[in-house]
């Protein structure tokens, strides 16, 4: 029979030493664990050991001697890490501060076959961290997973510690060289618009130098120098304004004074702002288009590899969108560090947590000159909440859910996170600015930066004495 409110309830608690003090009193209302009365005590486990899987995962739980040593002085590090038996990190911390609170004695191991989080084989047995949960060599699997189904009905989640996106980290776009960033600093819209302006530009000037020419055989008025200009002359007439050098060809009428006019300020609007970018391409890197779309990735073709075969259902198992197919094809299984060879080798794309990629990339994978190595995708095609696992029916997962739900819901979990994550990546800035001290963020500007003018120059000569040449053996010939 459920009890009503007003019913006091006796909890047996096999822990303390004095008989008469095993029978713990509940005063009933909603739900016993959660009631202010359970929150007294949580404290019940008198040091008992509970076993506890953890291994090293960067950076949910990183042992004591891979932590920033301004960050090992915290005293409450030193504490939680001390109670998790060496144990850092979000899963670390709260270990240590789960024992601390409910008194118990955190026993940790690693997984039995060094498999992590483990899966089913094919005979279905299972290996891993899950292996020894389900084979009784473990009671709680402390570090944090996604809650999706693991092939088995035998285990649960404890209370969810927090929720995040499940990315694919592609290798970051390699540099422009500085030869071609010139040409690249506008967009091809622009060069093309560039080239229209001078024609049209050109064509108008001859439509206004006709009309004009009407007019004058109207009225039987004398010729002008350079009334018979032809269309082509005009629009290399009005390059030459473009481009800042003098026209030989000055109208003298009033309406294509007006039309030179028009090109003589945009050639101070085109000039100063082609300068400027020209300034920026040669002081600044430039890098080609990242992959910002799973369309985009799937047009790369880049496999997508993982250690874990537990993310691959990352695009579903019965998917109907024929991109998540596509891309569930190119899903592969490495024994090697998959990010790894994304950021060195660049042959594949790897899959990450999106709260732990920014600690990633600037801590492992990161040029000495600050750029980073790998790119997260901007689409993500999963979102899942992490928790611990436990035996299915465990029978202290409600105990070990009201105080992690107090520890979620004072926000000290995303703070271990956080906190851990801000010490690393200083340790790494501190690291790099010590290692490049003598190297001076500032580069002057020499004569290799400038290569490509001179190139032109050159294709250009060269163009020119060919035509000359031929020119040449042409008059000859005649």
């Amino acid at each position: 029979m459920e009890p009503e409110d007003g019913i006091k309830l006796y909890f047996f608690n096999p822990f303390h030493t004095d008989v008469r003090e095993q029978l713990l009193p509940f005063y009933v209302r909603e739900d016993f664990v959660t009631s202010p009365t359970a929150s007294s005590k949580l404290n019940i486990f008198q040091g008992m050991p509970i076993r506890c899987t953890v291994f090293p995962r960067n950076p949910t739980l990183l042992p004591w001697d891979t932590l920033p040593e301004s960050f090992r002085s915290a005293r409450y590090v030193q504490q939680s890490v001390q109670a998790s038996n060496g144990s850092g990190g979000l899963d670390g911390m709260l270990l240590g501060n789960l024992a601390v609170a409910m008194n118990f004695t955190a026993e940790t191991m690693d997984a039995s076959d060094r498999l992590e989080y483990g899966y089913r084989l094919p005979n279905d047995s299972f290996v891993g961290s899950l292996g020894d949960l389900l084979q009784y060599r473990t009671d709680v699997s402390f570090n944090i997973r996604f809650m999706k189904f693991y092939d088995t009905d035998e285990i649960e989640f404890l209370h969810p510690i927090y929720s995040d996106r499940l990315c694919i980290l592609s290798p970051k776009s390699l540099e422009i060289p500085q030869w071609l960033a010139i040409f690249l600093c506008f967009h091809p819209y622009v060069w093309a618009s560039f080239v229209v302006i001078g024609f049209v530009g050109g064509y108008c000037w001859y439509v206004l130098r006709r009309w004009g020419l009407s007019k004058m055989r109207r009225y039987r008025q004398r010729l002008r120098r350079g009334d018979r200009a032809q269309c082509s002359v005009l629009s290399i007439e009005l390059w030459l304004v473009l481009l800042g050098a003098s026209s030989t060809h000055l109208p003298v009428r009033m309406i294509e004074r007006l039309l030179l006019t028009v090109f003589l300020i945009a050639n101070v609007i085109i000039s100063g702002t082609f300068q400027g970018t020209l300034t920026t391409a040669f002081s600044t890197k430039s890098y080609y288009k990242d992959i910002n779309t799973l369309a985009a990735l799937d047009r790369s073709a880049l496999p997508i590899a993982t250690s874990s075969r537990s993310l691959l259902d990352i695009f579903g198992n019965t998917s109907l969108s024929p991109l998540y197919q596509s891309l569930k094809g190119k899903l592969q299984i490495l024994n090697d560090s998959a990010r790894h060879r994304a950021a060195y080798e660049r042959d594949v794309c790897c899959i990450e947590r999106y709260s732990d990629v920014h600690l990633i990339i600037n801590t492992e994978y990161i040029r000495p000159d600050g750029q980073p190595m790998l790119h997260v995708i901007d689409e993500c095609p999963r979102v899942y909440s992490l928790a611990y696992i436990v035996r299915k029916g465990w029978q202290f997962a409600p105990l070990f859910n009201a105080a992690i739900s107090r520890f979620v819901e004072s926000g000290l979990c995303m703070k271990w996170y956080a906190d851990t994550e801000d010490a690393l990546i200083a340790q790494k800035r501190i690291k790099q600015m010590i290692e490049h001290r003598e190297e001076s963020m500032f580069r002057k500007l020499t004569v290799i930066d400038m290569q490509t003018s001179f190139y032109i120059m050159a294709m250009g000569i060269s163009v020119s004495l060919i035509v000359f040449i031929v020119e040449m053996f042409v008059a000859s010939g005649v």
